[in-house]
Parts: C-alpha cells; sequence; structure tokens
C-alpha cells in the first residue's frame, strides 16, 4: 500500500504581541472565574449567616417574656409578631389589629401617639390595655423603633411590649393605700405631718390648721417654727436635724402656741420610712397634745414629794416616839426587878410585880410594832441568816407566850416533830413570826379557848399550822388580813391591844424566807394559819462538843458607870447593880461622863447615846482614846434599835448595843464576862 507523505504547511513565525495578549485573556478569564467562585462562596456564606442570624433572632424572640411584633410603615398591619399571652397568634386582616386587640377605651389615643411617631419618625411609647388569650385586657408597655432606608423613609416598625398589669395594680394598690392613709391621717385627733428624705415638711393634716389658724402654706419650709415656744425651739431643731441627718427616730416635748396665743405642751415624734435596700422614702410624724397631762403629772410629782416628806416626817417620828416610850420603861423595869428582890427577901407575894412586868412588856411590844411600821414601808427588814433548826425555835416562842395563854386560861396543844428541821433563815425573825401568829390566836380566842400547834415535814417544806377556835375572821376582812393596819372589828373597851402590824409583818418576814403563809376562817368558828417554808436539803451537821471555858476569877465587885439623862433610869439601874455588890458611879451628861470616866476608871460603862453635851458616840469615842480607859467594855443602852443605829454605835468603839427597856439578866450576863476583858 502506497502512502502519500502528508505535507505540513510552513510554519508561521511567531507573534510576541499576540501571545501576550492571550495570556493575559487567559489570566483574566482565570481571575473572573476565580471571582465568581468567591462569589458564590460569599454569598452562600451571607445566606447562612443570615438564616443563623434569624434563627437567633427567633430563639431570642421565643425566650422573651414580651411581645416581639413588625409593624408595615403606616402600621397598617402586622407582619410577625409573637403573642405569648397577651394576644393571639394568629394572621389578621390589614388593618383590623387595633380593633381586634387594643382595648376600645384606648384606641384613640394610640393612633394618636402612632400617627406622631410616623410624622415624626421617633420612636413609639405607649401603656395601654390589649386583650389576652382568655378574653380579659390587661396591661402593656409598648414600645417600637422605625427602620429607615437610605433615603430616610420608614421601611417598617419593630417592636416590643411587656405585660405590666401585676405593676400596674401594685401602683393602684399603692395609690389606694395611700388614699387610706391619707384619709387615716386627715382624721386622726393628732397634727399629724409627712417630710421628705432631706426634712422638708410637705404634708400636714387638718388639725395643724385648726390648732395654729395657719394654711399649709404658711407651714411649709420653716414656716412651722413661728408657733414653737421660744424657749423650746432651739433644742427642737437640733434634735430635728439631728434625726434627719442620722435616720434615727425623732422625739421631743416642747411647746406650740395655738391660734388663741396659748402654748400648750405637746410630745413629738417622727418615724423614717424605708425602701427595701434601706434607704429613706419619707418620714411620718405625729404630735400629741399633752398639756392636761403635763399638769396632771407635775400635780402628782408634788404630791409625791410631799408624801415623801410626810412619811420621812413621821418615820422620823415614830423612831423618836419609840425612843422617848422606852425611856419611861426602862425605870419601871428596873424598879419591878428591885422590887422582886425586896419581895424575895421579905417573902412576900410577887403578884403585884407580875402584873407589872406583863403591862410593861405589853408597851414594849406596841413600841416594837411602831418601829415595824418603818421597817416594813420602806423595805428596811435585814435577816441574819444562818443553818437554824425550826423546832427549837417553835419551843421557844411558845415560851415566851405562855403567860399570854395562861393569863387566857387557854389550852394549848403543841405537836413537834421528833427530829429537826434546818431551813436558812434569821433565828430572831423566825421566832417574831411564831409568836405573831399565837398571841393573834391568843387576843382573838375568848378565855378557856383552845389553840393548836403543830409543826412537820411535807416533802421539802416545813409546815407550821397555828389553828385557834376564836372568833374568826369575817368574809369581807379575809381578802386582806395581811395588809398594814387591818384588824377585826372590836368593841370600844379594845382590850385585846395591837396596832394591825403583826400579820402584815408575819407575811413578809415568811415571804423574805422564800416561804409563804396562807389564811382559812369561818366567823364564829376560829382561824388558821398554816406557812410553809423551805428546808435545807443537806443533812443535819454532827454535833461537835462545846469547848469548856473556865470563867475568870471574879472580884467582889466592879467598878460600873451608868450614864444616863432620864435620871430615875439612871438612879433605878444603879439601885440594882448596887444590890448586886457592884461599885456604881452616875452621870446624866456627856462632859460629867468623861469626868467621871477618868475618876472611877470602869470596868464597865453603860452609855444612853441621846446625851446632852456630848453624844453617847462621842463619849464611846473619846473614852477609847484613853490608855487607862481602853479595857472598859462599853455598853449602849438607848431607844434606838434599828440596824444603822448598832452599826454607830460599833463604829464609836462600844462593844454591845441593848435597846430599852433592857431586861436585868441581859446586863447581869455582860457584866459576868467584864472582868476578863477589864482586868
Amino acid at each position: 500500500m502506497n502512502s502519500t507523505p502528508t505535507t505540513h504547511p510552513q510554519a508561521r513565525p511567531a507573534d510576541p504581541a499576540f501571545e501576550q495578549q492571550l495570556r493575559a485573556m487567559n489570566e483574566a478569564l482565570l481571575v473572573s472565574s476565580i471571582r465568581q467562585h468567591e462569589l458564590t462562596e460569599q454569598a452562600h456564606t451571607a445566606e447562612k449567616a443570615a438564616h443563623e442570624s434569624e434563627a437567633r433572632f427567633r430563639a431570642l424572640v421565643m425566650t422573651s417574656a414580651d411581645v416581639v411584633y413588625r409593624m408595615s410603615s403606616n402600621w397598617s398591619e402586622m407582619r410577625q409578631f409573637d403573642g405569648r399571652n397577651l394576644i393571639a397568634d394568629t394572621e389578621l386582616p390589614s388593618g383590623t389589629w387595633l380593633q381586634e386587640y387594643i382595648h376600645p377605651d384606648d384606641q384613640p389615643h394610640v393612633l394618636t401617639v402612632i400617627k406622631e411617631a410616623i410624622r415624626t419618625k421617633t420612636i413609639f411609647e405607649l401603656e395601654h390595655r390589649v386583650r389576652r388569650l382568655d378574653g380579659t385586657f390587661g396591661w402593656t408597655f409598648s414600645r417600637a423603633v422605625p427602620l429607615l432606608d437610605a433615603q430616610g423613609e420608614i421601611v417598617e416598625w419593630f417592636g416590643i411590649a411587656s405585660d405590666v398589669t401585676d405593676r400596674k395594680r401594685a401602683d393602684e394598690a399603692l395609690r389606694q393605700i395611700e388614699r387610706n392613709l391619707r384619709f387615716i391621717m386627715d382624721s386622726m385627733p393628732q397634727k399629724i405631718f409627712t417630710a421628705q428624705p432631706d426634712g422638708n415638711i410637705d404634708y400636714f393634716n387638718p388639725q395643724w390648721t385648726e390648732f395654729t389658724g395657719m394654711s399649709f402654706e404658711q407651714m411649709q419650709d420653716s414656716g412651722w417654727t413661728r408657733f414653737v415656744h421660744p424657749d423650746d425651739l432651739e433644742e427642737k431643731t437640733q434634735h430635728w436635724r439631728h434625726a434627719f441627718d442620722t435616720g434615727e427616730p425623732f422625739e421631743s416635748e416642747h411647746r406650740f402656741r395655738r391660734a388663741d396665743g396659748e402654748y400648750r405642751w405637746h410630745f413629738s415624734r417622727a418615724l423614717p420610712m424605708r425602701d427595701a435596700a434601706g434607704r429613706i422614702t419619707m418620714w411620718v410624724g405625729s404630735n400629741t397634745d399633752v398639756h392636761d397631762m403635763k399638769l396632771i403629772e407635775a400635780a402628782l410629782h408634788e404630791q409625791a414629794r410631799e408624801l415623801t416628806d410626810q412619811h420621812r416626817r413621821k418615820d422620823e417620828f415614830l423612831a423618836m416616839l419609840s425612843h422617848e416610850l422606852r425611856n419611861p420603861l426602862a425605870p419601871i423595869i428596873n424598879a419591878v426587878q428591885m422590887l422582886r428582890i425586896q419581895q424575895s427577901a421579905s417573902g412576900s407575894s410577887p403578884q403585884a410585880c407580875e402584873m407589872i412586868e406583863r403591862q410593861v412588856g405589853q408597851l414594849v411590844h406596841l413600841v416594837d410594832d411602831l418601829l415595824e411600821v418603818s421597817r416594813i414601808s420602806t423595805g428596811r427588814i435585814h435577816l441574819q441568816r444562818k443553818r437554824v433548826d425550826l423546832r427549837t425555835i417553835v419551843e421557844c416562842s411558845v415560851e415566851t407566850v405562855r403567860p399570854l395563854i395562861d393569863q387566857h386560861r387557854h389550852v394549848l396543844a403543841v405537836s413537834l416533830p421528833s427530829a429537826s428541821l434546818w431551813i436558812d433563815g434569821d433565828s430572831t425573825r423566825l421566832e417574831q413570826v411564831v409568836v405573831n401568829l399565837l398571841t393573834n390566836a391568843a387576843k382573838y380566842t375568848a378565855d378557856g379557848g383552845q389553840i393548836w400547834l403543830s409543826l412537820l415535814q411535807e416533802g421539802h417544806e416545813a409546815v407550821l399550822q397555828v389553828r385557834d377556835s376564836g372568833v374568826g375572821i369575817a368574809p369581807e376582812l379575809l381578802p386582806r388580813i395581811f395588809d398594814l393596819f387591818t384588824q377585826a372589828e372590836r368593841s370600844l373597851d379594845r382590850s385585846q391591844g395591837g396596832l394591825g402590824i403583826g400579820l402584815c409583818l408575819v407575811q413578809r418576814l415568811v415571804q423574805m424566807h422564800g416561804g409563804q403563809v396562807a389564811v382559812s376562817s369561818v366567823l364564829g368558828q376560829g382561824s388558821e394559819f398554816v406557812v410553809r417554808l423551805p428546808l435545807l436539803q443537806t443533812a443535819e451537821p454532827p454535833s461537835l462538843p462545846t469547848p469548856t471555858q473556865n470563867a475568870p476569877p471574879r472580884g467582889s465587885s466592879l467598878r460600873i458607870l451608868v450614864v444616863d439623862d432620864n435620871i430615875d433610869s439612871a438612879m433605878s439601874l444603879a439601885m440594882l447593880l448596887n444590890e448586886f455588890g457592884h461599885d456604881v458611879r452616875t452621870a446624866h451628861d456627856g462632859p460629867t461622863a468623861l469626868e467621871v470616866a477618868l475618876d472611877c476608871r470602869p470596868d464597865v460603862a453603860l452609855l444612853d447615846i441621846g446625851l446632852p453635851g456630848l453624844s453617847g458616840y462621842e463619849v464611846a469615842k473619846w473614852m477609847r482614846q484613853q490608855s487607862l480607859l481602853q479595857k472598859s467594855v462599853l455598853v449602849a443602852m438607848t431607844g434606838y434599835g434599828q440596824e444603822s443605829d448598832r452599826q454607830l454605835s460599833q463604829a464609836a468603839g462600844f462593844d454591845h448595843h441593848l435597846v430599852k427597856p433592857v431586861k436585868f439578866e441581859k446586863v447581869l450576863e455582860i457584866l459576868a464576862s467584864a472582868p476578863q476583858r477589864a482586868t
């Protein structure tokens, strides 16, 4: 097979310019292709971002509690919204949303505000009512912002509506509370005011105008200061400013001038009202007319001062009376002792002495009661407490009252426990309780009657019972039988005596010991008093052997100085002491006592306190300063027997304090120990 050789045309010479153009075209096509690809990618990216942004926006809308909406430029069409519970999420025909959602009473105003926002291209804001899903209307706060194009024309509106129904209700409730508060303040008799946080008064109730005759405008700012009393203005203003500077409550008493010119006292008080953060929002204050109360208070203070002064004078009188009554009793007691000695020597009957002793004892009891009045009313009863056996105290009390019981021929039945009943108490005062109850029973029981006394233990208490077959206590008197000066009805002869103090003292002493006393009685069938006292819970301490003391040797007589301005008292006591073999000197005033003391250097000095010239305290202090008299036993014998008197005598240097009338046996006890101290 023959082949014909292929022939090629002769190659054209290369054109550099053409090739350069061709390369440029290829590069342009490549760049265009790349750019087109980039634009396509950017478009896809933008579209994706738009979708994501829309999704985020929708998610934000869905999470919001508010209504989110879009409106056309002229508000004729609602384009998109999420209604939540305020409105139905449905498509509505154009222009019908206003009639469908907005309360009929609010529609005209809503349209007016919309038109103004469109005209001015500004934000739309308004509170109005909208229909809820359940058909009811609720309040909403709506706010819409216009979206403008490049030429500044409104494209559409984006808005949010918040449900403010609860806030509107709360605001209305608050306004109602304010109206109620204002009504209350206007109707109160006090003068009420309110002030701003800085203290500027912004409200006065009508009572201010009625009282001052000034209008609210006249009293604003500092106008109210014109009717404050000039003497009170500076202090009130300082208190006022201090309250508002510190936030502390304001209180003050001052005088306000009434419209007729009279100044009347008022009590002012203002308190700050604070919000949840503690900030003061306002002050509310009141002014109460206390003028009449101030006058009554002043009168009561004056009356109390007068009563206190009368009470003090009464106490002083009773103390002086008891002292003056004791002074004449002392020589009577001494004379009775002398008569006993003489009767004993002659062998005559002691009946007269016994009668005198009984009557003097009654007088001493009355004098002691007079002093107890002062102690009870002023609370000056003091207990010397220690561990004491109540059984022993009752036994001693029975012996004390025995003469009175025997005198009336009473039958006394005593029942005591076999064991001791230990309590923490004052033995003297407890004996006084028992003696008063027994004495009371004896006085109000007819001669030949019966009295029962028993002491027993019940649980942790000691129970003392005193019962009698006497006249009993009237029902109307029973509730106040323990009151001071309370006594049953008596005949005019007052044969039983007494001042109505004993039972009051019984109750006070029992209560001071932590106990109780009760009474029961039937008129004409006797009375029963029951005393309960707490027992000590510790076991009875073991008895210790009593140490024996050898009595010091005694001489034939003691040198004794008796000083008393009552000559009968001094002489009768000296006569008694002489009968017992003592060498007695007497003096009747302070300076003479000093001279006699230096002259005789007494082993024992029996000194009255109320002496002319120098008191017994001064005489005792002087004797303690003399080396020759320092060992003398000093005994105060006085009508002053209160605790303060005993403290004064001890401070002056007295060794003993005896209250007149003194039992001569007590004097003999002191004299028996005198040689040991005075030699």
